[in-house]
């Protein structure tokens, strides 16, 4: 039996045109899997921070005290969000914001997760403070 040019399938040629193709198109698409993933590694930071912003308020909203309130507002300590990025948590004076405490009064708490110097998330709450 005779084979005809239809009968052959793809040659070695047409195989490594596709391969080069594909590849062409991977490489265009690596920066945007490349900025996916690093906004997703930003993202998951400032979930966290929010997450740990929101527990300190609820905290001091529970306890009504102005030590409580004190105490949030004081805090040094780096925290760690999963993939190992550290934050810290800071409580900012300027433009009127946290002012002092005062028992049976409504106090503004404001809190900012700060990440290489850079705000990731503030959090600005009133805490009704009875004792």
């Amino acid at each position: 039996m005779f084979r005809t040019r239809s009968d052959e399938g793809f040659g070695l040629v047409e195989v490594v045109i596709a391969m080069m193709l594909l590849a062409i198109i991977a490489v265009a698409l690596l920066p945007f899997l490349a900025r996916g993933i690093s906004q997703s590694s930003t993202q998951s930071v400032t979930a966290t921070a929010t997450r740990e912003l929101n527990s300190l308020i609820e905290e001091a909203r529970t306890a009504q005290t102005c030590a409580k309130v004190n105490a949030i507002r004081a805090i040094a300590d780096p925290y760690f969000e999963g993939t190992n990025r550290e934050f810290s948590i800071e409580a900012p004076t300027a433009g009127g914001r946290n002012p002092t405490c005062t028992p049976k009064t409504a106090v503004q708490v404001s809190l900012d997760a700060v990440h290489d110097s850079s705000i990731l998330v503030r959090v600005d709450a009133i805490i009704y403070v009875k004792q």
